[in-house]
This record gives C-alpha cells, sequence and structure tokens, in this order.
C-alpha cells in the first residue's frame, strides 16, 4: 500500500511540473517593437524642375510636379512614405520683405505643437546663396523645413510631411536622413540661366 501511495505521489509530482512547464505569456509587459529604418540610398542625381533651379536629390526618391502650378515640385520617398512639398517664389522689391516674413511665420505656425525649433543657417558668399533649415522636434506636421534665397531674384522653400501621421520618436532615424538630403539640396541648390 505505502508503494501505490508513493507511485500516485510521483505521478501527482510529475503531473504538476510537466503542466508547469507549458508555454504561456510572461507576466511581464514588453515595449512595443519598431522596424528597423535603414537608409536605402546614398546616391544623387540632377532635379531639373520648370522653374530656374537645379539641385541634386536621392536617386531613390522621385520628383513630380504637381498638376497646376509649375512653381511647385515634390521629390517623394515612397520607401518611407514622405514628401517633401518645394515651392519656387520669384522675388521683386515689392514682395521680398512680406515672402521673408510669410516663410518664417509657416516655420512657427507648428510652434505650439513642437517641443523646440531649432535653425541652422547657411550662407555661401561666393555664389550669393543662403538659407535656414529647421528642425521641429515633437509632433509637428513637418519635422524639417527650409528656406533658401539668393535674396534678390528668388526663394526657395521646403517641408517634409508624411503620409500617414507618426510619433516623433518611430521616424526620427528617418527624419536625420531627409535631413541629410534636405542639407545636400541647399548645398547643389543653384540658377540654371
Amino acid at each position: 500500500m505505502k508503494r501505490k501511495r508513493s507511485h500516485t505521489v510521483w505521478l501527482l509530482c510529475l503531473l504538476l511540473a510537466v503542466s508547469g512547464c507549458g508555454r504561456r505569456k510572461s507576466g511581464i509587459p514588453r515595449p512595443e517593437g519598431f522596424f528597423r529604418i535603414e537608409r536605402s540610398d546614398t546616391s544623387y542625381r540632377i532635379a531639373e524642375p520648370a522653374f530656374p533651379l537645379s539641385f541634386e536629390i536621392p536617386a531613390s526618391s522621385r520628383d513630380v510636379q504637381p498638376d497646376g502650378n509649375p512653381s511647385w515640385i515634390n521629390i517623394v520617398y515612397p520607401a518611407y512614405r514622405a514628401t517633401i512639398w518645394c515651392s519656387y517664389l520669384p522675388l521683386t522689391p515689392q514682395n521680398k520683405e512680406r515672402l521673408f516674413r510669410e516663410s518664417r511665420d509657416l516655420v512657427y505656425r507648428h510652434a505650439a505643437k513642437t517641443s523646440a525649433i531649432t535653425a541652422q543657417g547657411y550662407a555661401d558668399e561666393a555664389a550669393g546663396k543662403y538659407a535656414v533649415l529647421y528642425t521641429l522636434a515633437g509632433d509637428a506636421a513637418t519635422p524639417l523645413q527650409f528656406v533658401a534665397t539668393d535674396s534678390a531674384t528668388y526663394l526657395f522653400r521646403g517641408a517634409l510631411y508624411f503620409d500617414t501621421p507618426v510619433r516623433a520618436d518611430s521616424v526620427a532615424p528617418v527624419v536625420g536622413y531627409i535631413a541629410d538630403d534636405m542639407r545636400h539640396i541647399i548645398e547643389t541648390l543653384h540658377t540654371r540661366h
């Protein structure tokens, strides 16, 4: 009888051990994971839009001339589902101050949604080219914007938009890549005659 009881106890212990080792979800909460976003291409090609400027854009992007306005160009990043919306504005003595003010105001309209706005200036005295690249931290609709000009004949603006609402921390690598591309656009920008 003692043997039957000891076999029963061992069998019960074995069943408890086996049932306790089953695959169950862990009770520890895990952070939500995101896909790793890698830079796909760093080669550039020349974009020559309908307006009299030329600049280099990433080879993996598309430059699209929107219908109805030859002063606009969109630089589309299909892999990132993002677009830099660009516009060309000819400057005259009558509109110059107003256009500069409007460009600055367009950036600072997003101040309510941002935690900080950083402005990085560029000046190429030899080429007569001046620009500002704005980085808007936080959940702004346009995390990057730039304004470039020769202070006499043109004002060229660009603003980055994503195709879907995003969280700033999830697209930070893409914003960094496109900031590099915007710097490259500014550095290679020149007028065509």
